[in-house]
């Protein structure tokens, strides 16, 4: 039994709990009594679809061509040429710069992450139409599929995770004469949050991400080498900062690949949402959040568009809204680029995250 309060002494109130404190009213709770970071901001989307190497594409036709002569002569004797014709199958050779597997691609801490710390599951899905249609102008249509799977682990109370996901890729070329599909690079994702405020919901971190050569696409470029299969190291640092119904996060990192041959890439995303609709209690529907992005990417090597390796600057403008659930959250999003040679035509996204 609980020790009886002396005679003319108020009772004591427990404690308030930390969740009666809490400026957002949307955060939510966990088991342990705490609350649940990510109850703050949704993820980036992303758009990342960054290197084009140059290869060599034969294509075989057939054709109907002169093949001989055939000379007779008439009743007067005089000679005549028939044309002999037949078909005939003709090789055309033609370069082009298209992406290779799932290099560069999926592989940013933008691309369906943030830089808090989480417990999740997670998918996503990237399509792009007219990869490249800028570059190779007459060669035709260009599409890519990009499933990509992962799962985000915290540990140090939250301040830190670990994550590892994989891309898979379907790439469909004209006449299917550079088609690829398989599984993409894995990729392995650390974070640590310096700042990881669990009232304002702010966030300073950092980390490391690295992408490693494992997936298809070890193909011959048109120098006569194989593509590059490099090794990706990629430290970043990123923050969040809410307000409000409003928050912004932003990213900056340089991907350094361990293969000169490869590109050397900053990045730089902001992104800001807004709740649009919040209901922490609902059983069903508990938010609905209106996100815009703006991500720009430098090559600082790999700039010569004749080069059998090209990155172009990009500047691309990603929106979409996601609905959270109970335990989830599912996005839709569109990305456009807006500097020319333009990457792709554009690109649509859809992911489904699982928080536990």
């Amino acid at each position: 039994m609980p020790p009886a309060v002396p005679p003319g002494m108020p009772p004591v109130a427990p404690p308030p709990r930390v969740l009666d404190e809490l400026v957002m009213p949307f955060a939510v709770p966990t088991a342990a009594g705490g609350f649940q970071g990510r109850s703050f901001n949704e993820s980036f989307d992303g758009d990342l679809l960054a290197a084009f190497y140059r290869r060599t594409i034969v294509s075989r036709q057939t054709e109907i061509r002169q093949v001989d002569t055939r000379i007779i002569r008439d009743y007067q004797g005089n000679v005549i040429r028939l044309p002999i014709f037949a078909p005939v199958v003709v090789e055309h050779r033609r370069q082009v710069l298209i992406p290779v597997g799932t290099r560069y691609n999926g592989i940013s801490i933008t691309d369906n992450d943030s830089p808090r710390p989480t417990d999740r599951l997670y998918y996503h899905h990237s399509y792009y139409d007219g990869i490249a249609a800028q570059l190779n102008p007459g060669f035709g249509n260009v599409t890519l599929h990009r499933p990509l799977i992962g799962f985000e682990k915290t540990f140090l109370n939250g301040d830190a995770s670990i994550g590892v996901r994989l891309p898979f890729v379907q790439m469909h070329t004209p006449g299917g004469l550079a088609d690829e599909q398989g599984a993409g690079d894995l990729t392995i994702l650390t974070k640590y949050a310096f700042i990881n405020d669990l009232v304002t919901g702010d966030v300073v971190s950092a980390g490391l991400i690295i992408t490693t050569p494992t997936g298809v696409g070890n193909v011959l470029l048109a120098d006569g080498t194989r593509v590059p299969r490099s090794t990706l190291l990629q430290p970043w640092v990123g923050f969040i900062n809410v307000f409000g119904g409003w928050y912004v996060q932003g990213v900056s990192a340089i991907i350094v690949p361990t293969d000169r041959r490869d590109t050397t890439l900053l990045t730089n995303s902001l992104a800001a949402g807004w709740w649009l609709y919040r209901a922490p209690a609902d059983r069903l529907i508990r938010g609905v959040v209106p996100v815009v992005e703006v991500h720009l990417r430098t090559p600082l090597n790999n700039r010569n568009r004749d080069g059998v390796v090209f990155v172009p600057d990009m500047l691309n403008i990603t929106s979409g809204v996601h609905i959270r659930f109970p335990f989830a959250t599912l996005g839709g999003a569109i990305s456009v680029p807006t500097i020319a040679p333009r990457p792709w035509n554009v690109e649509a996204l859809a992911n489904l995250t699982i928080w536990y």
